[in-house]
């Protein structure tokens, strides 16, 4: 069963089993899927506007190499009002990774958005990589509002 990551964004965080149950995306009004599971295939292409990502959930994968194109979709469905979910094999890992990351763009803290992805999905637990590369994402997006508060804290 899909989860809300962000109500304001209408996107889902699922696995393979939501991805391929046609009544379960329809009840949640699913317009889009972006599919980050390796060697899992659309289940539905005629029915959703899909991305198809074939991430590995291995800590060495760079994932971050990723986020462009993932970002653009998502920004996509929203812009077009859309539901999107977003899915891997079993919604733990590489899902959680890009929807934590996601969030960070759409100009959120690392913890904050951890903590949104995981009370969203409690079974998200991206691997120690991939943990490390939202990490590290966090200082390459930080603002200077951010930085000034770090300074007068």
């Amino acid at each position: 069963m899909p989860f809300s990551m962000k109500k304001s964004t209408q996107s889902k965080l699922g696995s393979q089993d939501v991805a391929q149950d046609l009544d379960i995306l329809n009840k949640y009004k699913v317009t889009h899927i972006l599919n980050v599971a390796y060697g899992v295939d659309n289940a539905f292409p005629n029915e959703f506007t899909y991305k198809k990502m074939s991430i590995l959930d291995l800590p060495e994968t760079d994932i971050a190499s990723f986020f462009p194109e993932c970002f653009n979709f998502l920004e996509k469905v929203k812009l077009q009002n859309g539901v999107v979910l977003v899915h891997c094999n079993a919604g733990v890992s590489r899902a959680p990774a890009i929807a934590t990351g996601f969030l960070m763009y759409d100009e959120m803290n690392f913890a904050k958005a951890l903590s949104i992805v995981k009370n969203s999905r409690p079974a998200a637990c991206p691997n120690p990589g991939f943990m490390e590369q939202l990490y590290k994402y966090q200082e390459t997006i930080r603002r200077p509002e951010d930085m000034m508060h770090e300074k007068t804290d």
